[in-house]
């Protein structure tokens, strides 16, 4: 319950009344008295006032005000404050337009750059690549699950920085806001990445090309091999280490929120992702030069399909996620284990 009691002219009208604070300042606590109101007042009436809009409006901006100054003033109490009350306060990142710069500044996150301390959307923006163009996010479950994604290698191969957002309420306030201080805000999981300066970029040029080339036709069967499970198949520029990784458009709604969404009830259609592979994994180079030299032989083919389908499971597990049908990928799986022992 909302814990701000409303007097006029010191005397008692409402208790626990939801009007004078949004919901995500439900923790404050307080009294207001109002000066010019009817003493015989129902809550219905309260939606209408705009007296009592007013007065909503002006302290919300004073209560935010008094935790940018705690932020500023005393960060030891801001922190043990952000611990009880930061997840409820970034609720006001997707329903509060008016004041989301005030509370984009007064958050607080985990990140790549320390494994301790949180960081505020500014401390990251101080702290950027010269060439960096984007604030970079990733969320999932648990710090220690996003640390292990294939989506942050080429990230952390290079030096970047990226929020670890492990909130339920992250994965729909990130849509929500386009930028911060004029950087907008970039999933590690949707769309390209770009993290090459021109230089590196003019110097891997004949590589890119090279590779685009060699794989065409392995990518082409890929994505037709895969098309009940992926709407494209390409070469990556963010993986190091794994041998592939599944990605969002960057209008696209994660894996994660969907399943939110449908546990909340909500209808949440399908959408195929795209597949990328690392093209310098021992695993993808292995299955390209299988494809090549398949020829007409039914079963090799038919091995090529199961390692297919073994790479997509894996790049789900990979996420946190799980196959679409377990029980297949299981026997796929212990079949392949059987046949190298």
């Amino acid at each position: 319950k909302i814990g701000v009691q409303l007097y006029v002219k010191r005397v008692f009208v409402m208790g626990d009344c939801d009007q004078l604070l949004p919901r995500y300042l439900r923790f404050v606590k307080g009294v207001v008295d109002a000066q010019d109101m009817s003493l015989n007042v129902s809550r219905e009436m309260l939606q209408q006032d705009r007296q009592i809009n007013a007065i909503r409006r002006r302290l919300t901006k004073k209560v935010l005000s008094t935790i940018e100054d705690l932020q500023s003033q005393r960060p030891e109490d801001y922190r043990t404050f952000w611990t009880q009350f930061g997840t409820v306060l970034k609720e006001g990142l997707m329903l509060d337009f008016d004041n989301q710069d005030t509370l984009l500044r007064i958050s607080s996150f985990a990140s790549t750059h320390s494994d301790e301390q949180l960081t505020t959307l500014a401390e990251y923006v101080g702290r950027m690549k010269d060439a960096q163009k984007q604030i970079f996010y990733a969320t999932g479950e648990s710090r220690e699950q996003l640390l292990k994604s294939p989506h942050l290698e080429a990230f952390k191969a290079k030096g970047y920085e990226v929020l670890l957002l492990t909130d339920p309420v992250d994965e729909i306030w990130v849509g929500q806001v386009s930028e911060f201080d004029g950087k907008p805000l970039q999933s590690v999981a949707k769309g390209e990445v770009d993290l090459d300066s021109e230089e590196e970029k003019a110097a891997q040029e004949a590589e890119r090309q090279e590779q685009q080339k060699d794989f065409a036709d392995l990518l082409t069967w890929l994505q037709d091999t895969l098309s009940d499970h992926v709407k494209e198949v390409r070469l990556s520029t963010r993986l190091t280490e794994s041998p592939a990784c599944l990605i969002t458009d960057s209008f696209g709604i994660t894996p994660a929120l969907a399943r939110m969404c449908r546990a909340s009830g909500q209808v949440v259609p399908v959408g195929k992702r795209i597949l990328e592979i690392n093209p310098k994994h021992p695993l993808i180079i292995g299955l390209q030069q299988a494809h090549r030299h398949r020829g007409d032989d039914d079963a090799k083919s038919a091995e090529l399909t199961e390692t297919a389908e073994l790479l997509y499971g894996t790049a789900l597990l990979a996420e946190g996620d799980i196959p679409e049908d377990p029980a297949k990928f299981a026997g796929l799986l212990a079949g392949r284990l059987a046949r190298s022992v």
